[in-house]
């Protein structure tokens, strides 16, 4: 009984950062080494895409199952896999910081937006990185946007220190 409260109590130190971030995940998962210092970024790779294509990718997408740890795997790193994948996949992204207010208090965060386009339409569909929900931009002040090569470079610099 002594030990699950401590693991209780342990799993919940753990979480409550994630709460207050704005990123959740609840799974934690092994992820291998991604291999962004061998890449160079080439736009010729990506497109727009529709709604519908987004959504499949995102569904099977597992960067929204990693354990989010503070000062190791925040909500930038959640951007920077999710917008990785949807390069690797073909699909046209971006990574933007914003400022949003949360729980009375302006917040940095992370999220990535998907070009869409189709016959009728074309516009940029956000997304919660951390939990693959599609979100409002108008939600949020967008401070940089980093896109084709400066998001890969992004890429590159946030995990030059974690791999080797």
């Amino acid at each position: 009984m002594k030990r699950a409260l401590v693991l209780v109590i342990l799993v919940s130190l753990v979480a409550l950062p994630a709460f207050v971030s704005g990123c959740t995940s609840v799974i934690a998962q092994t992820r291998e080494p991604y291999t962004y210092s061998s890449e160079i970024y080439n736009a010729s790779k990506v497109s727009p895409a529709t709604e519908q294509e987004v959504l499949d990718f995102l569904a099977q997408d597992t960067t929204d199952n990693n354990l989010w740890i503070k000062g190791v795997y925040e909500c930038g790193h959640f951007a920077a896999d999710l917008w990785w994948n949807a390069y690797m996949q073909g699909l046209e992204a971006c990574m933007v910081w914003v400022k949003h207010w949360e729980q009375g208090t302006e917040q940095d965060h992370w999220v990535v937006k998907f070009h869409i386009e189709n016959e009728t339409q074309n516009y940029w569909l956000w997304v919660e990185p951390s939990s693959d929900g599609v979100v409002n931009e108008g939600d949020y002040t967008i401070q940089d946007t980093f896109c084709g090569e400066d998001a890969l470079n992004l890429c590159k610099t946030w995990w030059a220190g974690n791999y080797s």
